[in-house]
């Protein structure tokens, strides 16, 4: 529950501090005071959007601090601890407001974006503002209402989820078949393409293969002459030859050995240069026994090359990436030809998807279809108690036109009434007059309160237009309601402020050229001061301070 509000340069408020009580406390004051600035303050601190031009005049900065008891609140000490911004069991929120800087919050002292503080919202406190019956007139609404009761809530995140997956199902399968036409023109080409290179052993070890060989082939003559040369210098010519220079010098060098130790190494590395002009030898009369001129194996190469070349540059690329070019193309080739089982799957994962949602659509109607009798007797039952004596609410649920559905359902749900006996139950918004529409609303309000988990229930002149015994109705009704949530009521009714456990006083002064406000907790004989100041206007009489005393004694 809130605990306390603290709210610093705030419009016309200068600083003020306010510590709430369980039960019902109620805000009272005269018309204009500013009650509602603190309504203002508990959303600003939650998260609305802010305003420059709420600071206080002088100043730079306004702020808003709030505290919450999370003795009684699980889930947002649960959800406090997982985003890591939990402090010894407490929730103490800070939001600043500046002229020339972006606003900031504060949970815990930690900063935290503005959405945060909205999660806190969520589980913490509901505001209802003194405009609420106006929005009571649209489907989304009603149906809001009706699903608040009903408890759809998970299903109908389930299906929002499902719906936008079924409908990005939808939105590429459309795509895919307006670009049918471009997807055969290019299948058609590559199709081609293939079909041009697949003849060809397009393997880069291939490729490379014929590039050796066209170069072996060409220069065959020049190889065999270098071949022939070399040997005839290392080994062939009679006199001269590297191996006969070499041997010879061997020979003398090892008649001498003994005399000369230092020879051996010389003599061991020259027998080693004997052994590789010898095995150079062997090799270059291999390589001239088994190369031939091949006039005709030349022209099978070069022709091969020369057809691969030109497809190379008709494709733009490099002899030596024309293979990876053709995987490239086979590779698009499967993916084009693979477009037709592609959409095929995709059209058993549309039915899929929109079997899932035309499932949860059925059981958050059925969910629906439950609660709605038992909260239009509910909410029938209230407002025969506030000045409708033959007032009669109905929730209709019926499908949407041919099957369709959306991310809310295959529902239309319509909110009727009738607000007098043996009439008709009509459209709400052309029905009820004002008046009985914010009598409605106030009962929807009261009859749905329990319904919701937040601790903190914030009333801000919701009873505008009522008066006498059903003041008095709704005043039972908001302190019953105090009984398993916190109340807190801005009102202007005698009869509603007297039901209160905890009465807090507004009150507007003026200070030379400032203008500001002031709270003050009123005990018991400041309580019957105010409540006769609001029952009896300008002149307040022993009788009607009695009368004040009486109320707030009826009311424990």
């Amino acid at each position: 529950m809130l605990s306390h509000l603290n709210v610093r340069h705030l419009a016309v408020v200068d600083d003020l501090e306010l510590d709430f009580e369980s039960g019902m406390t109620s805000l009272t004051g005269e018309t204009g005071a500013g009650k509602s600035i603190l309504v203002d303050a508990l959303g600003l601190v939650l998260g609305d959007r802010a305003d420059s031009n709420m600071i206080r005049h002088g100043h730079d900065r306004a702020e808003i601090e709030a505290h919450f008891d999370l003795s009684h609140n699980p889930k947002l000490q649960q959800w406090l601890i997982e985003q890591e911004l939990d402090d010894s069991g407490q929730c103490y929120l800070r939001r600043t407001i500046s002229r020339d800087a972006a606003s900031r919050g504060y949970i815990n002292g930690r900063a935290v974006p503005l959405t945060q503080l909205r999660v806190i919202s969520e589980h913490s406190i509901d505001i209802h503002g003194q405009h609420a019956h106006q929005s009571l007139v649209r489907v989304d609404t009603q149906r809001h209402l009706l699903d608040t009761v009903a408890g759809t809530k998970p299903l109908l995140e389930q299906l929002s989820t499902t719906y936008q997956q079924w409908q990005a199902i939808k939105r590429e399968i459309a795509e895919q078949e307006r670009q049918s036409a471009q997807t055969a023109a290019q299948l058609n080409l590559l199709q081609y393409q293939v079909n041009e290179l697949s003849p060809l052993n397009l393997t880069e070890a291939h490729v490379q293969s014929l590039i050796r060989d066209q170069q072996k082939l060409a220069h065959a003559s020049q190889l065999i002459t270098a071949a022939q040369s070399g040997l005839y210098q290392l080994a062939d010519q009679e006199q001269g030859s590297a191996y006969s220079i070499v041997t010879h010098a061997l020979s003398e060098l090892a008649d001498l050995a003994e005399i000369e130790p230092q020879f051996t190494n010389i003599i061991e590395s020259l027998n080693s240069t004997v052994v590789q002009i010898d095995e150079s030898a062997s090799e270059l009369r291999h390589y001239i026994d088994n190369t031939e001129l091949d006039p005709q194996l030349l022209a099978e190469v070069e022709n091969e090359l020369s057809a691969l070349h030109q497809l190379a540059r008709k494709h733009h690329v490099e002899v030596e990436t024309l293979p990876a070019h053709y995987t490239a193309l086979c590779e698009q080739l499967t993916k084009l030809t693979d477009h037709d089982q592609q959409q095929a799957a995709m059209q058993t994962q549309l039915i899929t998807q929109e079997t899932l949602c035309r499932d949860l659509c059925e059981k958050i109607r059925r969910q629906r279809q439950k609660a709605a009798p038992t909260l239009a007797k509910e909410i029938t039952d209230t407002i025969q108690q506030l000045a409708i004596p033959g007032g009669r609410l109905e929730f209709v649920v019926k499908p949407m036109a041919e099957g369709h559905f959306n991310e809310t359902g295959f529902d239309q749900i319509q909110l009727l009434v009738s607000t007098n006996p043996g009439q008709a139950a009509g459209e709400l918004g052309k029905v009820a007059s004002g008046g009985e529409l914010a009598r409605i609303s106030l009962a929807i309000q009261v009859v749905t309160a329990g319904t919701r988990s937040v601790p903190t229930l914030v009333f801000d002149e919701v009873d505008v237009g009522i008066g006498g015994g059903i003041a008095e109705i709704i005043g039972q009704h908001l302190r019953q309601l105090a009984s398993t949530q916190q109340v807190i009521c801005i009102t202007h009714l005698p009869q509603v402020a007297a039901q209160a456990h905890q009465q807090v006083q507004v009150t507007k002064k003026q200070q030379k050229d400032t203008t500001f406000i002031e709270l003050a907790t009123l005990s018991e004989a400041q309580r019957i001061e105010e409540i006769a100041r609001m029952l009896g206007g300008v002149t307040i009489t022993d009788t009607t301070r009695s009368h004040a005393q009486e109320m707030l004694s009826q009311s424990r």
